[in-house]
C-alpha cells in the first residue's frame, strides 16, 4: 500500500516537473522576443526544447508498451 502511494506521488511530481518545464520554456521564448538571452538562459532554452519532446515520446512509448 505504501509503495503504491509512493509511486503515485512520484508520477504526480514528474507531471508537475514536466508542466513547469513547459511553462519555463514558454517564458524563455517570450523573453527571447524582447531581448537577447544570456548564455545561461540560452542553454536552458535549448535543453528544455530538446528534452520536452524526448520525454513526451518516451512517456508515450511506455504508456503504449512499445519495446
Amino acid at each position: 500500500m505504501a509503495l503504491a502511494f509512493l509511486e503515485n506521488v512520484k508520477e504526480v511530481t514528474t507531471l508537475i516537473l514536466f508542466i513547469s518545464c513547459v511553462i519555463y520554456r514558454r517564458q524563455l521564448k517570450l523573453t527571447k522576443w524582447k531581448r537577447k538571452l544570456t548564455k545561461g538562459e540560452m542553454a536552458m532554452y535549448l535543453i528544455t526544447s530538446i528534452t520536452i519532446p524526448i520525454y513526451a515520446l518516451a512517456y508515450l512509448m511506455i504508456m503504449f508498451g512499445v519495446e
